[in-house]
């Protein structure tokens, strides 16, 4: 099967799979919905709780899980390493500090529809992009490697500044603090989906248009510039695309970690390495994901909801695990 015929294939079946855990999802939940009342009497409270609730959370997942799905696989391609993710560059610590610090100050206004916490958390975010690429110049060159170095270096950092601050908060903050940094979706009305939606596409747009220079990029430097490639220009596309796209979901969600990490290993090793597939795949399975464990957030231990990036954490760590074992075994063979 050609490279076309599988996108074409793998996208009809993975939106299908995202239509129906949709579906599922939005009829899912503490309060029991009746699909007719709501839709077709005048129940107002099931419509509420559809069109106000349930269809822009399950939205919301669908922006942020394939928002993060495709910055996971966009960095994957870029350090040419199977862990990279846009929490390994120090967004999420800047997003998590910058949350903090407002929530610290008590500031409670809303700034063109977005909340103070969402902005500064935005801002720290943006911050962090550029402070992690100056710090990793060299002679006016970034090195992948030191790139890397950075964000984990910076996240060390933003989590002593985050521990340090917390220590000399109040209850109510440290709490509100720890939920926002355990990632939730909980969001009423459209107003956000279609804010995070203007700031996080603009980067998977630029990342899906430059999936061949990815696979030529894997061959090695020298090999993808004798075929055209501006490597540096490349490069520094992955990088501001697909930090500036988690940052909008982040900021918004609270940090959701392991979704770019898992989706796109999924898909290799389903559908094999071409970025020109992989890229728009991850986003539909990774909104998917973040669908399906949203809802098993709800639903779990309800009337109690879980936050969502506590189940995230936990399916990616058993992932990984048997990620680990299975290729022990082959090792061994």
């Amino acid at each position: 099967m050609n490279a076309k015929k599988k996108l074409i294939v793998s996208l009809s079946l993975l939106f299908l799979l995202w239509f129906l855990i949709a579906v599922i999802s939005i009829f899912a939940g503490t309060y029991q919905v009746n699909p007719v009342k709501a839709l077709l009497s005048g129940d107002e409270l099931s419509k509420t709780v559809i069109l106000k609730i349930r269809i822009p959370r399950v939205l919301m997942a669908a922006v942020a899980g394939g928002t993060l799905a495709v910055c996971g696989a966009g960095l994957q391609a870029l350090f040419r390493n199977p862990l990279a993710s846009p929490f390994t560059l120090g967004v999420s610590g800047g997003a998590s500090l910058g949350a903090l610090i407002a929530i610290r100050l008590g500031l409670a206004q809303t700034i063109f529809g977005f909340s103070s916490i969402t902005i500064f958390a935005f801002l720290f975010a943006v911050f962090t992009i550029f402070f992690v690429y100056s710090i990793s110049k060299v002679r006016g060159v970034v090195a992948t490697g030191r790139l890397l170095l950075a964000g984990v270096v910076a996240n060390f950092l933003y989590s002593a500044l985050i521990l340090f601050i917390q220590f000399f908060s109040d209850f109510t903050q440290s709490l509100q603090t720890m939920r926002w940094i355990m990632g939730s979706l909980d969001v009423v009305g459209l107003d956000s989906v279609w804010k995070t939606v203007l700031l996080a596409v603009p980067g998977c747009l630029i990342l899906l248009s430059i999936t061949k220079d990815m696979n030529l990029f894997a061959l090695g430097d020298d090999v993808a510039s004798s075929l055209g490639v501006d490597v540096d220009s490349m490069e520094k596309k992955i990088y501001f695309a697909t930090s500036l796209a988690a940052s909008a979901v982040i900021s918004v969600t609270g940090p959701i970690g392991f979704v770019g990490l898992i989706i796109p290993h999924v898909l290799r090793m389903i559908l094999g390495v071409d970025n020109r597939v992989i890229l728009p795949c991850s986003f539909l399975l990774g909104a998917s994901f973040l669908t399906a464990m949203d809802t098993l957030s709800r639903t779990l231990f309800s009337p109690v909801e879980i936050p969502v990036g506590i189940v995230t954490a936990s399916i990616g760590g058993v992932f990984f695990l048997w990620l680990l074992l299975r290729t022990k075994k082959e090792v061994i063979v």
